[in-house]
């Protein structure tokens, strides 16, 4: 009995992009598998791997160089949002107040003055 197969998350254009590199990329291989390969993929999706024709970087390449660009700015970011949590920890901790934790974070603003005060 054959497996339900995943439902594609891709959207059309993001699909056709993917044909259109695999075949850019069946084409440049050498050997008659590659070859082989790339004609079906041509007669199964025309539209999309006559899009890969043209232009000066192959389409795999630059979408895998984009996906690494991206990874190294999220762990830029990541390293930078674990430093500001730590520069800025003390603002929302009781920072040794002695008031109880459950009252909630220390007040950034001064109270204001006593209304009595014992004498």
């Amino acid at each position: 009995e054959k497996k339900n197969p995943q439902k594609m998350v891709l959207t059309d254009r993001q699909r056709k992009d993917l044909h259109a590199g695999i075949y850019e990329y069946l084409l440049a291989q050498p050997g008659e598998d590659f070859a082989r390969a790339a004609k079906a993929m041509a007669e199964a999706d025309p539209t999309s791997c006559s899009k890969a024709k043209g232009g000066s970087v192959p389409l795999l390449e630059k979408k895998w160089t984009a996906v690494s660009r991206l990874q190294k700015k999220i762990l830029d970011l990541e390293r930078s949002a674990a430093q500001n949590a730590k520069i800025h920890a003390h603002r929302t901790t009781n920072g040794g107040d002695s008031r109880d934790a459950s009252t909630g974070p220390r007040r950034m603003l001064p109270r204001p003055p006593a209304a009595h005060t014992l004498e």
